[in-house]
């Protein structure tokens, strides 16, 4: 299976996040390409208008060696998703995507429903940052490891989702999550090392963060 990871423009990154899928094709959505300077790291491909990288950062790029695609500032897709379509293009099926949170909330919001769209698609993503993980989920079990991030939200994404729980401090059955309560599923935890979600029916994020 092809796995890639996919550094957008957002919120920054720790280094030892970027190394943690340092294995993978890394492909970088235009800014993102400042955290390789600043962490003076590698990467396969640079994709984006170039609107908001620096001329020390595009220096670094072109000095090292990264291939870069260049797109028209007039375009119809954000930087983060012409690198998700170019990954689907290539048929990875395993992308991270790092960077795609932060303080424009509408680059936010899209960046959330293209880990719908990959979903679709049957590729398998999340988004990840230093306090939070983030999965698009639909009718089906989803098991999850306790690790560094304490809190595990189910937040709704369509007009009724219903779930269960196994393994939580609050357990729930065939809950149901629509308009009139959309922060019921907020912040649960796991009792143990490993808990389960069912999404019955629906569509939510699941959302793992810490503090």
């Amino acid at each position: 299976m092809k796995k890639a990871l996919l550094i957008s423009g957002g919120r920054k990154v720790s280094k030892y996040l970027i190394e943690k899928y340092s294995d993978r094709y890394i492909i970088i959505a235009d800014s993102g390409a400042e955290l390789l300077k600043n962490y003076n790291l590698r990467a396969n491909l640079v994709i984006g208008d170039l609107d908001s990288i620096n001329g020390e950062t595009l220096k670094y790029v072109n000095d090292i060696g990264i291939k870069i695609y260049k797109f028209p500032v007039k375009k119809d897709l954000t930087d983060t998703h012409l690198c998700v379509e170019y990954l689907v293009k290539n048929h990875f099926k395993d992308i991270v995507i790092l960077g795609a949170l932060g303080t424009r909330l509408d680059h936010e919001l899209a960046n959330l429903n293209l880990l719908k769209s990959l979903y679709k698609r049957n590729i398998k993503s999340k988004i990840e940052d230093d306090n939070n993980e983030v999965y698009y989920a639909e009718k089906g079990i989803y098991n999850l490891k306790k690790g560094n991030k304490k809190y595990i939200s189910v937040v709704s994404s369509s007009a009724e989702t219903i779930y269960s729980t196994t393994g939580f401090v609050y357990e729930v059955k065939g809950k149901i999550l629509n308009y009139k309560n959309p922060s019921l599923g907020v912040s649960n935890e796991m009792i143990n090392d490993e808990g389960t979600i069912e999404i019955k029916k629906g569509e939510a994020f699941i959302i793992l963060s810490r503090d």
